[in-house]
């Protein structure tokens, strides 16, 4: 007798550890590009100062969306990424993003 299945494999990127990578580095990425622009308006805001100090923060924000954007996109469709399951394409590009967020900070914020 032939029995065949329709169980598909488990894919070992479907595991919830993928999940918690993704939301790990994502999360770290997010703080990176967003936390100095949060923090100089909140400390403008508290110590009612003009909001012109948040103007380079934004520009280094803007230039990190832009760069991350631009790298990453064709990154996620490349065919080697693109046959992965959803959670291990954003735990495997999560630290690429974190990293050219990390260079842009300290490479123009820092100027």
């Amino acid at each position: 007798m032939h029995v065949t299945r329709n169980v598909k494999p488990r894919d070992l990127a479907d595991w919830s550890a993928c999940r918690y990578l993704a939301l790990f580095f994502w999360s770290w990425t997010a703080l990176l590009t967003f936390g100095p622009v949060l923090l100089v308006t909140a400390v403008a805001v508290a110590w009612a100062q003009p909001l012109t100090s948040v103007v380079p923060s934004v520009k280094v924000t803007v230039i990190q969306l832009g760069l991350t954007a631009t790298a990453l996109i064709p990154l996620y469709f490349a065919p080697g990424v693109r046959r992965l399951a959803r959670p291990a394409r954003y735990a495997l590009l999560g630290p690429v993003a974190t990293v050219i967020v990390l260079a842009v900070l300290l490479s123009i914020g820092t100027a």
